[in-house]
Formats: C-alpha cells, sequence, structure tokens
C-alpha cells in the first residue's frame, strides 16, 4: 500500500506509459501476445496490491481493448478487478462488466465470473448453461470452481465438482484434466472442512490425484482442528494424512503448513524443536534457494516464505533467520511489511531487544509501511522497561493516522503506569471502553483489566469501579480477572469483600489457588498455607507452573527448605516448566534459605534448559546474585544480558545499587550521570532511592540531600523511602537533631511511619545509646499506630532496649518474639545475639534446650563462643559434637575465639585441630587482637546468605542495615512482583 502521493504519482505515471508501450509494440508485432498477457497479469496484481482500484480497471479495459493484437483475458484478470472492487464494495461495477462481457461467445466464461463476483448467483448460473460445453476447457472449470470458492459457496463447489466429473467420465473428454480440476476444488473448498472433505472424498471415489498446493490446503485444515495441541498431535496428523493420501510425504505446501502450525505451538508452549522440525525447515529453505536461483518465485506461494522465517525464527536460528529475509530482500521477495512483521515477531518471541528496534528503524527508513501488528510487536518487547521508546513509537504511530489496536491496551497501560502518568492512563481505559459501547468489545481485554486494577493497588474506589466495569462487560468469568480482583482485595484486607466475590465463583481455579496461597504467606500464616495446600491435594488440583513458583516462594518465605526442595523436584520432573520466570522463583527462594550451591544450579539449569531469557529474569538474577554479594555472577550475567538487551532503567538501577553496596560511588555516580543523559535508561524513582542509601551507609549527608533535589526537581514524589534512607543518613552521621525534624515533616506530609521506618529509627537510638527517645519511639509505635508488631520488629525492640541497657523490656520483648505465630528464625538467632553479647550463658542454655525453638549452624557458633568464653568446656565439647552431627561448620570468628581461648589454656595441639577444622593457622590467630575477638561471636552463611555478622554492638547494624537495603529494595521488588503475569498478558491479549 503506497502512502505517498509521490509514490502513488509515479507508480500510476509508470503504469500509463508501460501501457503505451504495450501498446505500440503489439501493433508492431515487437512482442508475442503471451508476453503481453502475463505482463499485464502482473500489473493488475500490483494495483490490487497497492490498493489503486481505479487503474487495475485502466488496465482491464485495455486488455479488452488489446484482444484485437491475440491478448487473451483469462481468470487472473477477472479475479484481480474482483479483488480491487471488493475493497471498495463496487459489485454494481461487476455487474456492468459481465453485461459487456456476456455480449462476446468467446468472454462469456469471464461473464460468468464476473457475474458470481457481483452476487448475481441466477444469472451466472443460467449464463453458465448457456455456454457449449465442448467449449469449456479445463481452466474455465478451474476459474468457475476458484470463483465459488472465494464467494464462499463451498456447498455448490463440491456439487458442481461432482457433475463435472462424472460428466467428463461419462462422455470420455480426455482434453478435461480431472487431477487438476479437483485440486483447484479442494483449495476453493479450504474455507469449510465439511466441504474440503467431501471434495477429498470424491477425489479418493475416482482415485484422482491431489496437487501439491491442494494437499497443502487440506494440511492446514486439518491442523486449525482444536484437537491438535502439541507436536506431537501435529506429526500424527502428517502422518495419517500421508496414509490417507497414500503419499511419502505431503510435498513442499504440505511441509510448509506443517512448520506454520507447529511453530504456533512451539510459541505458545515453549517447546523445544526437534530434529523432524529442523529437517523440514531445511528443506523448505533448499527449495526456496533453488527457485530464486531459477528465477520461479513467483510460481512459489508467498506463504512459503513466512514459513521459512517462522521456522527459522522458532527453532531460534536467528542468524539464519536473518540470512533468509536479506536473500528473499535481494530476490525482490519483500515487497511489503509482511516479511518484516514476522520477523519483528521472531525477534519479540526471543527478547531480542537490539534486533527488534534495529528491524524497525530499518522499516522506517525504507519507508515500509507499518500496521498495528508491526507496532504491537515492538510494544510487547519494549514493554515498561523502555517508557521512553514506547512514549516516542506511539507518537509516531498516532501521527500516521493509525488507531491503538485492541491487544496494545493492557502494554500501553502498565507503560505509562510506570511512567507515573495517571491521566494518560485513565485516556487510554476510557478510549478502550468507547470502542467497546461502540460493538468492537474486544477492545476490552482480560488483560486491560488486570492491568488497571494493578495501577490502582491501594486506590479502593477506583479499583471497585475497574470490578464494576470489568463485570458490566462480560469479563469477571475469565479466570486471571477473576483472580486479579481477588489479589486486590487481600492487598487491601478486604476479608468480607474477598469471601463474597469467592462465593460467587463456580469453582476455585488455579489462579485463584495462587492469591490464596500468596495471601496466608503475606499474613505468615502457615495454618491457612498448609490448608489451602490440602484442599487442592483433596480436590486434585493440578499443579501448573504459576503454583508451583508461588509454592515455592511461600515455603522459602516459612524457612521450610526440605518443602522446597521437595517441590523444586516435582516441578523440575513435571512437564509444566516452559518460562524461565521459575527458575528466578527458584533462585529467589534459594537465595532466602542461603542455599548458595542451589542458586547457582538454577542459573545453570536455565542455561541449560535453552529457553529465552526476558528482561525480569535477568534482573532477578542480578538482585539474587548482588544480595549474595557475588561480584563474579552479576558481571557474567550483565555480559550475557548486554549481547541482546540495550541499556534500560531497571538493569541500570540494578548496576546502581550494585555499584552502592561495593561503595565504588565515583563509578554509581558516573553511572547516574549517563543515564540522565540517556533517552532509554532515565532514572526511576527506584534508581535515586538507590543512590540516596549508598550515601546513607556512609552518612554523606550532603551528597544524599543533593541526589534528593535532584529527585525532587524530576518531578518524582518523596514516599516511606526516601524518608527512611533520609533516617538512615542522618542517624549514621550522628545528626541527631535532624532526626525529630524529618520525623515531623513526614507527618505534615501524611506519609505514615511503617515497620520499617520504626526499625531505622530504632537502630539509630540503639547505636548512639538514647533511651529517652527509643523508649518514648516504642511507646509511640505500640499505642499510637497501625503498626502490626512483626517478628522483625519485636526482634529489633528487643535488640534495642538490651543496648540502651532497659533489661526488663527486653526481657519482655524477647517473651513476646519467642511466642509471636510468625516467629522467623532470623529473629531467633538474634536474641541469641542478644544474650552472647550479654555473656549470660544461663539463658543461652535455657534457649538450647527449649525444643520447639529452631537450631541453626549460626546459633551453635554463638554459644560455642559464648561458652568458650566463659569457661565451660564441656558444654562447648558437647556442641561441638552436636555440630559435626548436624554437618555444621565454625565460622572464622568462633574459630578464632576458640583457638585463641585454648592456646591461653596451653592446649596448643587442640587448637591447632580446631584452626585446621577451618583452614586458618596459628598467624590468623594473632593477626587478630584478642580485645577483638572476644566481643566478637560468628555467623553461619548457611542461615545468612554468606554474609558474616558479627555479636558485638556491630550485629544489629549489620542485620539492620540488611533490613534496611531489602526496604530500599521493596519498590523494585514491586516492579519484579508481578512479572509472572506480564508474561502471560500476551496470551490473554491473543
Amino acid at each position: 500500500m503506497l502512502h505517498s502521493r509521490r509514490r502513488i504519482a509515479q507508480f500510476r505515471n509508470a503504469v500509463t506509459y508501460l501501457m503505451i508501450s504495450l501498446q505500440s509494440r503489439l501493433q508492431r508485432k515487437e512482442m508475442r501476445p503471451e508476453d503481453a498477457t502475463a505482463i499485464m497479469e502482473s500489473l493488475m496484481r500490483e494495483c490490487v496490491d497497492l490498493r489503486q482500484g481505479d487503474m487495475a480497471h485502466l488496465l482491464f479495459r485495455a486488455a479488452i481493448r488489446f484482444r484485437k493484437y491475440g491478448v487473451t483475458i483469462t481468470f487472473p484478470f477477472v479475479r484481480y478487478l474482483y479483488e480491487s472492487y471488493k475493497r471498495e464494495s463496487a459489485k454494481e461495477l461487476m455487474r456492468s462488466m459481465a453485461e459487456e462481457l456476456k455480449a462476446h461467445d468467446e468472454m462469456k466464461v469471464m461473464a460468468v465470473l464476473a457475474y458470481q463476483f457481483s452476487g448475481q448467483r441466477e444469472e451466472s448460473v443460467a449464463l453458465w448453461e448457456s455456454i457449449p460445453k465442448e467449449k469449456i476447457t479445463t481452466n474455465d472449470y478451474c476459474a468457475v470452481l476458484e470463483g465459488m470458492g472465494m464467494t464462499g459457496y463451498f456447498k455448490d463447489v463440491v456439487d458442481f465438482a461432482k457433475r463435472v466429473i462424472e460428466d467428463v467420465i461419462a462422455k470420455r473428454k480426455d482434453d478435461i484434466d480431472l487431477n487438476a480440476m479437483v485440486s483447484h476444488a479442494a483449495i476453493a473448498s479450504r474455507g469449510s472442512n465439511a466441504a474440503l472433505y467431501s471434495v477429498v472424498r470424491l477425489a479418493k471415489d475416482y482415485e484422482l490425484t491431489l496437487s501439491d498446493p491442494a494437499v497443502g490446503a487440506l494440511v492446514r485444515s486439518r491442523l486449525q482442528e482444536s484437537s491438535v495441541t502439541s507436536m506431537a498431535e501435529v506429526y500424527r496428523v502428517e502422518a495419517a494424512l500421508c496414509a490417507e493420501l497414500n503419499r511419502v510425504s505431503l510435498g513442499m505446501a504440505g511441509d510448509s503448513a506443517v512448520i506454520a502450525k507447529a511453530s504456533e505451538l512451539m510459541a505458545r508452549s515453549h517447546e523445544t524443536g526437534d530434529v523432524v522440525m529442523l529437517e523440514k525447515v531445511q528443506h523448505l529453505r533448499r527449495m526456496v534457494e533453488d527457485a530464486i536461483a531459477n528465477e520461479t518465485m513467483d510460481d512459489l506461494d508467498p506463504l512459503f516464505a513466512s514459513s521459512l522465517l517462522r521456522g527459522l525464527g522458532v527453532l531460534g536460528r536467528f542468524e539464519e533467520m536473518r540470512k533468509a529475509f536479506d536473500m528473499l530482500d535481494k530476490a525482490g521477495v519483500v515487497k511489503d511489511h509482511k516479511l518484516y512483521d514476522e520477523m519483528l515477531r521472531w525477534y519479540a518471541h526471543a527478547y531480542n531487544l537490539r534486533d527488534v528496534v534495529a528491524l524497525k528503524e530499518e522499516m522506517t527508513r525504507k519507508e515500509v509501511y507499518h500496521t498495528t501488528q508491526t507496532y504491537l510487536n515492538v510494544f510487547r518487547v519494549l514493554g515498561r522497561y523502555y517508557p521512553r521508546l514506547v512514549e516516542k513509537y506511539l507518537t509516531e504511530m498516532r501521527g500516521r493516522g493509525m488507531q491503538v489496536d485492541g491487544s496494545m491496551y493492557p502494554t500501553l497501560v502498565r507503560v505509562f503506569h510506570a511512567l507515573s502518568d495517571h491521566a494518560k492512563v485513565e485516556e487510554l481505559f476510557r478510549e478502550a471502553k468507547q470502542k467497546a459501547a461502540k460493538g468492537a468489545t474486544y477492545n476490552m481485554s482480560p488483560a486491560l483489566i488486570v492491568q488497571m486494577l494493578r495501577c490502582y493497588p491501594k486506590d479502593i474506589v477506583r479499583s471497585d469501579a475497574i470490578v464494576q466495569d470489568a463485570e458490566q462487560c462480560g469479563l469477571l468469568a475469565n479466570e486471571a480477572v477473576q483472580a486479579e480482583v481477588l489479589n486486590h482485595y487481600a492487598m487491601n484486607d478486604r476479608t468480607d469483600a474477598m469471601q463474597a466475590f469467592m462465593a460467587r465463583l463456580p469453582h476455585k481455579t488455579a489462579n485463584v489457588y495462587c492469591v490464596l496461597l500468596r495471601n496466608a504467606t503475606q499474613h505468615r500464616d502457615r495454618t491457612q498455607f498448609n490448608a489451602v495446600l490440602r484442599e487442592m491435594e483433596a480436590k486434585q488440583v493440578p499443579l501448573t507452573e504459576r503454583l508451583f513458583s508461588v509454592i515455592v516462594t511461600s515455603l522459602a518465605y516459612f524457612q521450610d527448605i526440605e518443602g522446597v526442595r521437595d517441590y523444586v523436584h516435582r516441578a523440575l520432573t513435571s512437564n509444566q516448566i516452559h518460562t524461565p520466570l521459575f527458575f528466578a522463583d527458584m533462585a529467589s527462594a534459594f537465595e532466602r534459605l542461603g542455599d548458595v550451591d542451589a542458586v547457582d544450579q538454577c542459573w545453570a539449569d536455565l542455561l541449560k534448559s535453552k529457553m529465552t531469557l526476558t528482561m525480569p529474569v535477568y534482573n532477578r538474577f542480578l538482585d539474587v546474585y548482588m544480595t549474595l554479594n557475588n561480584m563474579a555472577k552479576v558481571q557474567e550475567i550483565l555480559d550475557t544480558m548486554m549481547k541482546l538487551v540495550p541499556p534500560n532503567p531497571v538493569t541500570a538501577t540494578t548496576v546502581v545499587d550494585m555499584l552502592g553496596k561495593m561503595g565504588r560511588l565515583t563509578e554509581m555516580e558516573a553511572i547516574l550521570d549517563e543515564m540522565s543523559k540517556s533517552t532509554n535508561a532515565v532514572p526511576t524513582l527506584v534508581t535515586y532511592h538507590q543512590a540516596m542509601n549508598a550515601y546513607a551507609k556512609c552518612g554523606d549527608v550532603a551528597k544524599m540531600e543533593t541526589v534528593r533535589e535532584k529527585l525532587k526537581r524530576e518531578g518524582f514524589h518523596e514516599n516511606a523511602v526516601t524518608y527512611n534512607i533520609l533516617f538512615e543518613g542522618y542517624g549514621r552521621a550522628k545528626r541527631f537533631e535532624h532526626l525529630l525534624e524529618l520525623v515531623e515533616e513526614r507527618k505534615e506530609r501524611g506519609i505514615p511511619m511503617e515497620e520499617f521506618g520504626y526499625v531505622v529509627l530504632l537502630n539509630t537510638y540503639a547505636r548512639a545509646r538514647m533511651p529517652t527517645e527509643a523508649e518514648a519511639l516504642v511507646d509511640e509505635m505500640v499505642s499510637g499506630s497501625n503498626v502490626v508488631l512483626s517478628s522483625r520488629l519485636l526482634a529489633t525492640v528487643a535488640s534495642t532496649f538490651s543496648q540502651i541497657g532497659n533489661v526488663e523490656q527486653m526481657q519482655r520483648y524477647i517473651s513476646l518474639l519467642l511466642s509471636h505465630p510468625e516467629c522467623r528464625l532470623r529473629d531467633v538467632e538474634s536474641v541469641y545475639s542478644i544474650y552472647a553479647r550479654l555473656r549470660d550463658t544461663v539463658k543461652l542454655q535455657e534457649l538450647l534446650d527449649t525444643v520447639k525453638l529452631p537450631k541453626s549452624a549460626f546459633i551453635y557458633n554463638a554459644c560455642v563462643s559464648a561458652f568458650a568464653r566463659a569457661g565451660e568446656h564441656a558444654k562447648v565439647a558437647f556442641l561441638l559434637a552436636e555440630m559435626e552431627r548436624q554437618g555444621f561448620a565454625l565460622s572464622r570468628n568462633t574459630s578464632i575465639i576458640l583457638s585463641s581461648l585454648l592456646l591461653k589454656a596451653g592446649k596448643l595441639e587442640l587448637a591447632q585441630t580446631v584452626l585446621k577444622w577451618k583452614g586458618l593457622t596459628t598467624a590468623d590467630v594473632e593477626s587478630d587482637s584478642i580485645a577483638d575477638a572476644s566481643g566478637a561471636a560468628t555467623s553461619s552463611s548457611s542461615a545468612h546468605g554468606g554474609t558474616s555478622a558479627r555479636l558485638s554492638s556491630d550485629v544489629d547494624e549489620e542485620v539492620n542495615a540488611e533490613a534496611m537495603d531489602l526496604l530500599v529494595r521493596d519498590m523494585e521488588d514491586h516492579m519484579f512482583g508481578n512479572a509472572r503475569e506480564d508474561e502471560s498478558d500476551e496470551s490473554m491479549c491473543r
């Protein structure tokens, strides 16, 4: 289709000049009439493709005039004329053309076709009956059959073909090719499975042979049946057709159909290609190469080219796909957007962002027409990670006069929500509703409702209105919408609304169970979580990939390592794992449990699976390895990612966080400057928070405030995370007088204190030994706020009171902590840290004797060092034997403390044995002063993800610094939290 007046004028002038030249050559007999006919047919087809209907009409008229020079008017002339008129609903012109043609005996068949295309069936039949049968050729029969198929009269195709076969056999007409005729009948009836089946049965009854194109039509029809949902079923259909038609293979057209269907299934189910699929694609490529070499590409079905690209794309052979595309382009096959869209689709499917953007720019440079499918592929792969590019291409699309397609709305809503442009979000939603009200109901899709609910997670009024809109459009019957509505109710603790909505559901789907399991985990209710699992088992609910992910993640929150390993094994041995996000969820679970080797295995298994890695997966693994402080692995993942993915705000933010944690602030500042100058990786609110947190850790309040001012200049709104970082920074800098000002400022701005805010302030007051402020804050938290006393918060309060010397309150909050229903292992370990710091071995022994309390390597190390310092050697020996039995190892700090005490006691051989156990020497003991070592205690990599904590006053600082990191990551986690649901949006849009 031409979209430039200049190019339209050039095309029309070229056609006019060519017609004048053809007429001149025919008059002088310098050209054969057959060649002139072929040229005019090609021009007619170009006019149809470029939507120049009036030029097609002029060419047809010229062909009628050129009959006096020997030019013959064939069926393609009428078909192209019909197609050019059909686009403009000009059937009346076809009828007048038929009236004109039927006046000539040799043109009556063309008049029959014209009547067919104009909808005049009676006139068409009557005129056909008036034509002497001896004058009808095979091409005439085929033309009439094709006309019937194009106009949708499939039953007539079957009846006509049967009459012709019977008539030809009865009259022994040797000049009629029944094989060609029945093949055209099969192609013409492909719009009706029943009609096509009847034609195939007709061919078998009369022992006729179908051509390759007819077999291709039959294969496509059989593969479109709903029962064909896997690669095995595709091959089963192929084998059945070969047996039915008595063929060794289905030919090139059949293989092309198989490749197309298999590609769709592989893309949807994430199945990997097999040898059979590869051989078919390679065979198709050889056939296309031969056709190009022999200059016969026009004789091939255009679907062959798209099937070739599709097959190479789904097999992940992108270099070969690009070479095939360039080969087709050089041969002149790439004439419009269709093959470009096919390429874009598979680049987007593989998340090859660089090639998507490059191909899109190539289309713009070559002035290739863009369709809504072009932009949809681009939007889907860019998503919220490149919001500025999406904004740019949306403006470009609007500028071309194109409307937003229904399947684009979910992606665009997600993007503009990421940009905090809620006005644009509402505008898009209103636009979709208006289109749906006018009859285009597909614009209000389940995916759009899901995205709208995610845009307003805490806005109950707006979310209820969205649910109301979904109900009016009949979308509450969709499982994804049901789950998202329930999730919204759960997030806002609307238990009554949640129960009422569940009562309306005919049954609980897998998505609903995901919400129920997540809700139980968020409320740290293991009893409820187990009850939901038992209900699923009783009802024999099949475990999907999403359910596996939710269960594994939840069990990791409950510190149930055996449960995590069990469900991971069940997931990997099932056939449900089709996306890389499960491996990311699995890695996050093992990271939370401190199993570093299992995290490495997750990454290795993911690479081994050959699955396409998407942006959420890259960022999740980066986040996991940064938490584990494995910078070598972080660099490896970044190198892998940057080969396919251009810089984006989320990944750049991850790098900023990494450099900040490593203390490489100069490099972090350079990355921030680059992001500020970039158009694709503009800093987000999370980016600024990570930078502020890096400065807060080292107490550089001047630079922290500079970043804060820049954040406000960029139009971002400060929130609870911002103030928590400010509390940390001013606390580290010992600017305590400013803390009270920040607290008051926060209250004035209507930002309520929450758990992390109290944790940061309590740790600050504890480090500074400020009992008055700490006690006042605890009183405010307990009596004047709505904050729930969680396990983390109780542990922080107890630790604070221990450091300011209030033993009575410390004991009280320790009791509350240990009796808390969701008491975490990490918080139990903090209790041991408190008593170890206070040298209270009696309390430590009481805790060890409490059977219901969990025991970890951290706990045993803490107790060994404490009892060793107290001189209780029998208990030390018992604990060491218990550690060996359970497979726990001494940490470096515990080994040094224990060996130094043994050296003091003159037990050199035993001290060396302890050091060898950890791989140390006596020089390591001498290098650490006894004063430092006596205040140290141990940590366990299995409990704390490979990071050490000290049982001096530093232990709380390190544990709470980790909590601070979690706090700053909270917003980023929220961005990644729905990554799995985002991946499923495409399936809802299709």
